[in-house]
């Protein structure tokens, strides 16, 4: 837009203050130059961008003032000829003022009434924070760049509509790929094709939600093999808070893979030896069991009194204890083998859990009054439920056990009650009690609270009870304090789940 003169060609200051006022709220500087170039306007702006004030250039000629300008000898003769011309956005230092700015500007030429140039207005924006924001930013980029690049693992970024626009070296290495191919989607044309639609599936779910998300996939490396990746994928934002796309790493993870199969087969043939020889030894201690409780049955029949009736009744018992603790042991072999390949099922029948509990004390009688506890027992007249009954009397016996082993001479107290859609047991002994940190701990497979060369077992009863109380869809805890005993609580719901 050209600006008007009053008659006469001579500027108009109010029409220049009226245009300072305009560029105010931007911070432009604003310069008027007469025919011959010399200042004829300078506004407050140009003061504080140049460090000069108005009565150290008014009147002067510009290209004294500042020489730099006389590479605008042709744009000013172009506006003085009429014509808006932009000027480049440049360096700018004044001699024996430490000042070094960056600035663009425009000359616009000034007419008379008869449309006749008599001037030139320059107007000036001073870029200089600017570019040092591009500098700063470019650093930053560069910077990113280099350890992008460096970084061991594949990096990619992405922007909102979900187009990925980066991928680092070390990803274009691993591909083989160029990162035109890669740009946008084309990166998935890397993907296994069994993997693909559960890979685009869980990283637009997760872009929709803005949240963090995790996929393993196959990617094929750049001789053709494909390799497992582990992909972490984050939602970036801008400095106010705005969405700004996904950064994400991946890692190969096919060793770790292939070591996990490997466990996997070895967990699995380490159990499958354990049903194997748990079955195998179970038969021979059946018949052994057998053989000792005939053996006892004879010494029955044998006149009372005699010394080597004596010493055999006592050499049969302690027998038969040692093969029922083998039985117990190879039972407990069986169930984790069981437990590992899932084949522990329950089968629920309704019973008396009251009536269990006194059966099974019945049954341990002989054990309880060797180790010298003394066993009392709280139980509701009924209470009934469906449970597996072999299971919960496998529980039961576990929990009385682990009394006599670690309270020998203590009493063993033993409850069934009736909670709210619950049937709850509770076995206390006072023994050793266990240390608060190991409270749980106890309930893992092979997992012990005392030293085993104190107390003998493989650490499998606890958790084998917890497995089979969760299979029923209750829960067993622990009650406990060291020197003061422990209060096993089994809740078993009603109807097994």
């Amino acid at each position: 837009m050209k600006t008007k003169l009053s008659g006469g060609g001579r500027i108009v200051p109010s029409m220049l203050g009226f245009a300072d006022n305009l560029l105010r709220g931007e911070g432009a500087g604003l310069v008027a130059l007469d025919v011959d170039f010399r200042f004829t306007f300078w506004n407050a702006a140009m003061e504080r961008i140049t460090g000069l004030g108005a009565d150290e250039v008014m009147g002067r000629f510009a290209i004294d003032a500042f020489p730099f300008l006389g590479d605008q000898r042709e744009s000013l003769g172009r506006a003085l000829a009429g014509e808006t011309v932009a000027a480049e956005r440049r360096p700018f230092a004044i001699a024996g003022r430490a000042r070094e700015r960056v600035l663009e500007g425009s000359f616009t030429p000034f007419t008379n009434e008869q449309g006749d140039a008599v001037g030139v207005v320059c107007r000036i924006r001073d870029l200089t924070e600017q570019k040092l924001a591009e500098e700063q930013l470019g650093e930053t980029e560069r910077r990113f760049q280099n350890m992008a690049d460096a970084a061991p693992v594949l990096l990619w970024m992405s922007e909102p509509d979900g187009l990925c626009t980066f991928f680092n070296q070390t990803w274009l290495d691993f591909t083989g790929r160029t990162m035109e191919e890669e740009w946008g989607v084309g990166w998935a044309a890397g993907i296994h094709f069994e993997d693909f639609q559960k890979c685009m599936d869980t990283y637009f779910t997760a872009f929709n939600a803005r949240r963090v998300f995790e996929m393993e996939y196959r990617l094929r490396r750049h001789d053709g093999d494909y390799r497992w990746i582990l992909d972490r994928g984050t939602p970036r934002y801008s400095p106010d808070r705005t969405f700004a796309g996904y950064i994400g790493s991946c890692v190969d993870i096919t060793d770790r893979k292939r070591m996990e199969g490997e466990l996997r087969k070895a967990v699995r043939d380490r159990d499958d030896f354990l049903s194997i020889a748990s079955h195998e030894l179970r038969t021979p201690l059946t018949t052994l069991s057998l053989e000792i409780q005939s053996l006892k049955r004879a010494l029955g029949k044998h006149p009372k009194g005699l010394p080597k009736s004596d010493r055999l009744e006592r050499s049969a018992a302690v027998a038969e204890n040692q093969i029922n603790r083998l039985i117990t042991l190879v039972e407990e072999l069986l169930d984790v083998s069981r437990l590992a390949s899932g084949r522990l099922r329950v089968e629920p029948t309704e019973f008396d859990l009251s009536e269990l509990v006194r059966e099974v004390a019945s049954r341990l009688k002989p054990s309880l009054d060797a180790a010298g506890c003394a066993l009392s027992l709280e139980a509701r007249a009924r209470t009934i439920g469906s449970w597996d009954r072999l299971r919960v009397e496998q529980v039961v016996a576990n929990l009385v056990s682990n009394a006599l082993k670690y309270g020998p001479g203590n009493p063993v107290e033993m409850s069934v009650t009736q909670e709210t859609e619950c049937a709850c047991l509770r076995v206390r002994d006072h023994g050793i009690g266990i240390a608060h940190a190991d409270q749980r701990r106890i309930f893992q497979r092979f997992e012990r609270a005392v030293p085993l060369s104190h107390y003998s077992g493989f650490g499998l009863g606890l958790w084998i009870a917890r497995e089979i109380v969760a299979a029923h869809g209750g829960s067993i805890d622990v009650d406990s304090e060291l020197g003061r005993g422990s209060t096993f609580i089994v809740r078993l719901p009603l109807r097994a789940a």
